[in-house]
């Protein structure tokens, strides 16, 4: 079993047949390049003081489908987001769960993790791996109130995966092209951003709905997010998502509610403006045909929606990535 998280990310680079590029790399940065042997890409990992916060951004295609296998007895979170599905995970004995494109949440349980990466698809993801001492640092938390935010941070945030704010902050961070201590500073400025984003959502969550749900109920609603999230572009009506969970159109809405903290229109459209904001970035599509694949008809209307979400309009923000 590895001691700290720490120790584990220092020798993964290594580990997954990258090598140190060292003139890019300066104090606390360190970046990487996938040996072409084994891949294409690259991966950076920058540390900050005490090591209460890191920060990962891959980006890289495996040759060859791979298992990694992890055991780590410190605990940590980990909050990412994923620009690709192409990864999977279980841990212990559990069964193996797809990481969808979106906002995910990792709690550390000291046991192994499996993680899968499949070969010849793109992996790309940011990574903030925090420490319960930063907790402790900057929320001046104890540590029955830090475990209990941590989970219930872990528990927002696995229901919660589109929310455009925090995936715009991720992109934010991920594109950041400061250099040094300014870059640090941003960094964790966007860190600190993300995780007020997190407990707002927390202290904002409709816990005050009388409707009551049992696993059933809450796995027949998850149902409803797969149904939405196979295809982005159809028109599911509310009447067909509560046949599909099984409930009555009315107490759907209500249950809907309970469990995710929206409703099931605006979760679906969280879902349509995060897939927007990775098309428009690492696509070529013209932004009519992005808007359509994400069931808006009318760009202009998309582009309307885009712009309340994230503070500018799909043009600008194809034009601040320099893509034409």
């Amino acid at each position: 079993m590895i001691p700290s998280v720490i120790d584990y990310l220092l020798q993964l680079p290594e580990a997954m047949h990258f090598a140190k590029v060292h003139e890019l790399c300066s104090d606390g940065i360190s970046s990487y390049r996938m040996l072409s042997d084994y891949g294409s890409g690259t991966f950076q990992l920058i540390e900050f003081e005490n090591n209460l916060l890191l920060i990962l951004i891959g980006d890289y295609k495996p040759k060859d489908t791979f298992e990694k296998i992890t055991e780590i007895s410190e605990d940590y979170m980990e909050i990412s987001q994923f620009e690709t599905d192409s990864s999977s995970f279980k841990i212990g004995g559990r069964k193996r769960n797809q990481v969808d494109k979106g906002i995910y949440c990792y709690l550390n349980t000291q046991k192994k993790t499996y993680t899968y990466c499949e070969g010849g698809k793109a992996v790309r993801f940011t990574k903030v791996i925090l420490s319960p001492q930063y907790f402790q640092t900057y929320f001046k938390l104890h540590d029955e109130n830090n475990a209990r935010l941590l989970s219930s941070a872990r528990d927002y945030l696995l229901k919660n995966p589109n929310l455009p704010e925090l995936n715009f902050v991720f992109q934010q961070i991920r594109d950041c092209q400061a250099e040094g201590t300014t870059l640090k500073l941003y960094l964790e400025s966007k860190v600190m951003e993300l995780l007020s984003l997190v407990v707002k959502g927390i202290e904002q969550e409709q816990k005050h709905i009388s409707v009551k749900l049992d696993y059933k109920d809450i796995r027949n609603l998850k149902k409803t997010i797969t149904v939405m999230k196979s295809d982005l572009s159809a028109y599911p009506s509310g009447d067909e998502l509560a046949r599909i969970a099984g409930m009555s159109p009315a107490r759907y809405q209500l249950a809907f509610r309970k469990h995710f903290g929206t409703t099931p229109y605006e979760y679906l459209k969280e879902m349509r403006l995060n897939q927007a904001l990775l098309l428009l970035k690492n696509s070529d599509y013209g932004i009519a045909t992005i808007a359509a694949k994400v069931g808006y008809h009318n760009s202009g209307h998309f582009a309307k929606l885009f712009k309340k979400a994230y503070g500018l309009g799909p043009r600008e923000y194809r034009n601040i990535h320099g893509i034409k």
